[in-house]
């Protein structure tokens, strides 16, 4: 119930969250957003909250009569959270700044500001504007200061800035990886038994997991260039380009070792093979999202160590379902205890990475009542602990009844609730797709008071 009432609060959120909230904050800029300028800037640079991708950067000058002037913009090389863009020489008159620009952690973000070279009707700029002379105090007739926009460039529907379909597509790319790797870890410790390894039902399960998991990944790659192409249509440039940044890599390999991993199984026959690849695809999804923006060294080992662990745990419930159904009760008992034991480190990993990923995330603890991604970290947390409540149901009640009666009814008790434990997972991956497109809040920075701190 508690799960349902909060997908119910995350449905209704608005799709657009304010400045704070947004991937990538503008927290300065040269000019400074409102200045009054004597001469024309040589350049604009655009100080972001986290780092960003600096070949998918774009700026344009828009004057306030004539056409806007695209500018060549990059990576400012002495600092990776900022964008430099070279400026030919511009008139007298009021001008506005559109950026945008993909973070680190692969979103779309946006935004405008504006500045005035001359005697203009723009308000005078807070204070200096770097290397460009402020010449002019507000006096009547000026037209009121522009405050700076800052905007998620979500593509499709989307909720609390998130874009619904790559979201979804990840969530469940990742899921088919979790449920390869886990099945080809209980598979490989259920070795001696060869009913078990060689049964149609399990390898059937592993053929389907194998062939989705690149599927979708690749899937989730062409949903996202949609979602960071600037005018979210597939362009040939812009993917060659985007696919060369980090992000782009780091997509590249992990659905690669699917692959590998899906060549290994179905093609090679090596079971162990497939299985070191893809926990290896999971261990490199651990450089996806905000952990690859926010505090990286520590976020991304914490992210792969979560994704590993729940594979095993996803593994360990397929495996349950799946395996022989006509096999003796006694090895049914033995591999509930097994998979029991295991999955019972998983979620004491999956619990602790979680939590330190929240904190690493959110500026405070109060944000996790406060804002989107907060009130979705809660949605996952309430469905983790259903699961919770599903394995001690099973550790407590159904488990000892296994193991002491041997009753055929117990087992199948057994298989129909881990079952339903696993609907809940499946809704818990799909959220952690979600959670991971979901802005975290920002640190609260003032691009307006922020806008003089702009050099390195």
């Amino acid at each position: 119930m508690r799960l349902a009432f909060l997908l119910l609060l995350a449905s209704t959120m608005p799709t657009s969250v304010p400045p704070a909230a947004v991937h990538a904050t503008l927290v300065s800029s040269e000019p400074a957003a409102n200045s009054h300028l004597t001469t024309s800037p040589s350049r604009i640079r655009l100080v972001y909250s986290e780092p960003v991708e600096g070949s998918l950067a774009r700026v344009t000058v828009v004057p306030r009569s004539g056409q806007p002037i695209q500018l060549r913009a990059g990576a400012d090389p002495r600092n990776v959270n900022a964008v430099i863009a070279v400026v030919d020489s511009l008139t007298e008159g009021a001008y506005r700044v559109s950026w945008r620009v993909v973070s680190a952690d692969g979103h779309p973000v946006d935004g405008t500001f504006t500045f005035a070279i001359g005697d203009t009707t723009l308000g005078a700029a807070p204070g200096p504007a770097h290397d460009s002379a402020v010449v002019a105090e507000p006096g009547p007739g000026r037209e009121p200061e522009q405050e700076p926009t800052v905007e998620d460039d979500a593509w499709g529907p989307s909720i609390a800035g998130a874009p619904v379909i790559p979201a979804l597509f990840r969530g469940a790319a990742l899921g088919s990886l979790m449920a390869l790797a886990g099945l080809l870890f209980f598979r490989a410790r259920a070795e001696p038994n060869a009913a078990q390894v060689g049964d149609p039902r399990v390898r059937g399960v592993i053929n389907a997991a194998a062939v989705a998991a690149p599927l979708l990944l690749a899937t989730h790659v062409l949903t996202w260039l949609l979602n960071t192409s600037p005018e979210h249509t597939f362009d040939m440039a812009w993917s060659s380009a985007a696919m060369g940044t980090t992000v782009g890599q780091v997509e590249l390999w992990r659905t690669g070792l699917a692959l590998l991993a899906l060549w290994a199984w179905w093609v090679a026959r090596r079971a162990g093979l497939a299985l070191l690849f893809a926990a290896g695809a999971l261990a490199v999804s651990g450089a996806t999202g905000h952990s690859a923006a926010i505090q990286p060294l520590l976020s991304i080992p914490a992210k792969a160590i979560h994704l590993l662990a729940s594979g095993v745990w996803v593994g360990g419930l397929l495996w349950l379902v799946v395996r022989p159904a006509d096999d003796r009760v006694t090895l049914f008992a033995a591999d509930t205890n097994r998979v029991s034991g295991a999955a019972l480190l998983a979620v004491v990993a999956v619990a602790l990475t979680g939590v330190m990923q929240t904190l690493t995330f959110l500026p405070s603890v109060g944000d996790v009542v406060t804002s989107p991604y907060g009130w979705f970290a809660l949605a996952k947390t309430a469905g983790l602990l259903v699961l919770v409540g599903f394995g001690a149901y099973h550790r407590q009640r159904v488990m000892p009844r296994l193991a002491a009666a041997g009753d055929a009814n117990d087992g199948v008790a057994m298989r129909a609730s881990v079952r339903r434990e696993l609907v809940v997972m499946a809704l818990v991956v799909l959220l952690g797709g979600l959670l991971a497109y979901v802005p975290p809040p920002g640190e609260g920075d003032d691009m307006s008071t922020s806008a003089q701190d702009s050099t390195s």
